[in-house]
Formats: C-alpha cells, structure tokens, sequence
C-alpha cells in the first residue's frame, strides 16, 4: 500500500513537472506566432526635447517594417537605446499603429537618459577617431491581444558625411 501511495505521489509530481517545463517553453516562444518574422525597427528621427540637470529627454519616431502577409496593429513599445555599447536611454510609447502588411508606419515615442549617459557619450565622441557612432536599439512591441514581439536592431551613424568636404 505504501508502495502505491509513493509512486502515484511520484507520478503526480512527474506530471505537474513536465506541465510548468511544457508552460515555460511555450511562453518564451510566444512572441511570434509560427511561421512569422519579426519586425524591423529603425530610428528615423532623433529629437531633443526637455533637459534638465539631472535627465534629459529625447523624440524618436521610429518606423516599424512588417515582412509579413497579415497586418500588425501594434498599441505600445518598450526599448532601450545603447551608443557605443553602453545604455544612453531608455523609452516607453502607447501611440497606436497598424503595420500594413509588406509596409511601414511610424511610431512617436519618448526615452529618457541621466546626466551620466550625456556626458559619457560626450566623451568617448570626443576621444574617438571615427566621426560617428555605433547604436542598438532593442526592446518589445506590444501587439493588439496582448502578444509581445521583441526586436534587436543595430546600426551606425557616421557624421562626415555631414561635414563639407
């Protein structure tokens, strides 16, 4: 009797464990459903905006490109934005947009970085050869339904190609 209480106390557990490692995995591959890509995102526009002492915030619209054959109705986005690999802000928005399917739209969004962030950039553009820098920006776009779709995109900006020659 003994015997039997253990091994259907054994397989209980069995079960339930297999139950949270099946839930575990199928939660980390929620973000996009099968057989879609993700989309990209890009910073289009940069923009100063309040600064005080201690924080500074910044304007980005960001344009959200869909490689996909169904629409994306997107209701919010989180990210963080690195320069030369170190975080410089961080950004939140709740603009809504609808993706068209193979197409773009645009997303205004606000991050916002510490004195610190400003004047550490400042100084690695100060010392570096190379006129530019070095982004990433890299976060999660809220789909309509609750489902979150994260993206990782990195890029370089070079300014001599502002400077006349």
């Amino acid at each position: 009797m003994n015997q039997c209480i253990r091994t259907s106390r054994s397989n209980a557990l069995y079960r339930i464990f297999a139950v949270l490692i099946a839930s575990a995995a199928l939660a980390g591959c929620a973000g996009l459903p099968t057989g879609m890509e993700p989309p990209a995102v890009t910073i289009s526009d940069f923009g100063v905006g309040n600064a005080s002492l201690f924080e500074q915030q910044f304007n980005l619209k960001l344009r959200v490109q869909n490689p996909n054959p169904d629409e994306l109705r997107i209701d919010g986005v989180a990210f963080q934005l690195e320069i030369n690999n170190q975080l410089f802000a961080m950004g939140v928005g709740n603009q809504g947009v609808t993706v068209p399917r193979f197409g773009s739209g645009f997303m205004q969004v606000e991050a916002v970085s510490s004195l610190g962030s400003v004047v550490r950039q400042f100084g690695v553009l100060t010392k570096g050869d190379k006129p530019g820098f070095r982004y990433r920006i890299k976060g999660s776009l809220s789909v309509a339904g609750g489902t979150r779709i994260p993206f990782d995109q990195r890029g370089e900006f070079d300014m001599s190609a502002l400077v006349p020659k």
